[in-house]
């Protein structure tokens, strides 16, 4: 009998080491490990929340969300300043998860490894773009090659997606040349410090053109839009992206993935998650809108100088 009961308890304890080996494999996260998120102070990313209170909420929901379906794990939320502080926390592999505006992204991804995995995108209105505009009543500038000559163009400021690093590179992408860094310049560019003074200017007829998100346009009332004409469109691009440590398991990856696409079909989030989940909608991310993207952010800020890069 007592041999019988050492073997059984062998055989229970052998039971576990296959065990936990192979949830080891397929990547569930040890409760021991927080599931971390990162983020940058001063990233720009859009979420359509508006209330940074309520934004901070949300992500703190989501993430906890997630870690309830891998087992109820402890989770954590890290923010940084600036790009190079988040690569470094990739790079060690102190931070899991990474969300972030799309071209901050690619310069955190490319510095650190990590791998971009899922988009975020507007729910109801899948154009996300930036919008070349000027003045109605301009008499010299109806299309983007009216630009050339010496024209002045205003941007948020250097870390702005869709106030700068999109608009530029569409820009750039239709034959444009800034100064700086061209001598031979087709268009002088200034940052304003906002999307809102770039409109002021192009109003004031302090600047010629301004580069403004698509999602400011449509809320203007008719009284301002009247008065304007777009010029050009850029692409859409997302929302933010979401991107993992370099060598998370991809069972893990997958698992997250899954967690976050069925988000909209939970009815056991909160109020505030909710808003959230009504406002965006998640998505795998294409190969080649990252390549894509990488190539805008080289041609946007290729010979600018900026220590934020």
């Amino acid at each position: 009998m007592q041999s019988q009961k050492v073997l059984s308890t062998k055989i229970i304890t052998a039971f576990l080491a296959v065990t936990f080996t192979f949830v080891s494999s397929i990547g569930v996260v040890s409760a021991q490990s927080p599931l971390t998120l990162g983020m940058i102070s001063s990233d720009q990313a859009e979420d359509y929340l508006g209330d940074s209170n309520v934004k901070q909420q949300a992500y703190d929901q989501l993430l906890e969300y997630i870690a309830s379906k891998l087992g109820n794990i402890t989770t954590k939320i890290v923010t940084v300043d600036n790009i190079s502080a988040m690569a470094e926390l990739l790079e060690q592999q102190k931070v899991d998860l990474y969300l972030g505006s799309p071209f901050i992204s690619a310069l955190v991804d490319n510095k650190s490894k990590a791998t971009p995995f899922l988009t975020k995108w507007p729910a109801n209105n899948p154009h996300y773009n930036s919008l070349i505009v000027t003045r109605k009543d301009s008499p010299i500038i109806y299309h983007l090659y009216d630009l050339k000559g010496g024209k002045t163009i205003g941007f948020s400021d250097p870390q702005s997606n869709m106030g700068y690093l999109l608009p530029k590179s569409y820009l750039i992408d239709n034959g444009l040349k800034f100064s700086p860094p061209n001598p031979l310049a087709d268009m002088f560019y200034i940052f304003t410090g906002g999307d809102n003074r770039t409109l002021s200017q192009v109003l004031n007829r302090t600047i010629d053109v301004g580069a403004i998100p698509s999602k400011l346009f449509d809320s203007l009332p008719s009284s301002v839009s009247s008065k304007l004409k777009v010029v050009g469109k850029s692409t859409d691009i997302p929302l933010s992206i979401i991107s993992h440590r370099s060598d998370m398991d991809p069972g893990l990856v997958d698992q997250i993935s899954n967690i976050i696409n069925g988000v909209k079909t939970d009815p056991q989030v909160n109020e505030i998650f909710k808003r959230l989940n009504d406002k965006i909608e998640f998505k795998p991310i294409e190969e080649q809108l990252s390549a894509n993207l990488t190539g805008m952010l080289t041609k946007a800020i290729n010979g600018t100088e900026s220590s934020y890069y």
